[in-house]
């Protein structure tokens, strides 16, 4: 995955502090369309800087899109996967509708949880990586 950010420092290492502007959910410009997610939100971020990009150059950084994908996985499927799972173990169980939802109900809320739990852990083992894969020239823009 490639997004547009900016470089606003360098480190002692070289590697560079930039500035990510984040993408709505559905990747497009919200103020097009009228959308609510127009709220433009940033990160400030470290990336490997192997151009050797300097501050204030607007460069494209890349990402890992599969570690992306896995944790978008993760937050959407699990806790479906548990309301599931709560609602067949009601069935099993012989409870009633109203106690198959409210185990399935139980069980989308112990997803959540869970989903962001573990969301938390796997940011703080290994956060995401972005490297600078190019540095735009004025005229790009």
């Amino acid at each position: 995955m490639t997004q547009n950010a900016i470089v606003e420092g360098l480190t002692a290492n070289g590697d560079a502090t930039i500035r990510v502007y984040q993408k709505s959910a559905c990747g497009h410009d919200c103020s097009d369309c009228g959308g609510i997610c127009g709220a433009k939100k940033s990160i400030t971020v470290q990336a490997r800087n192997p151009l050797r990009a300097r501050p204030g150059d607007t460069v494209i950084v890349e990402t890992m899109t599969g570690r992306i994908l896995r944790a978008a996985a993760l937050v959407y499927l699990l806790p479906l996967a548990v309301l599931l799972l709560g609602c067949c173990l009601g069935y099993v169980l012989g409870g009633s509708e109203t106690a198959q939802a409210l185990a399935g109900l139980g069980g989308l809320v112990v997803g959540c949880c869970c989903a962001v739990l573990i969301n938390r852990f796997l940011r703080r083992d290994k956060p995401l990586e972005y490297t600078i894969i190019h540095i735009k020239e004025e005229q790009e823009e």
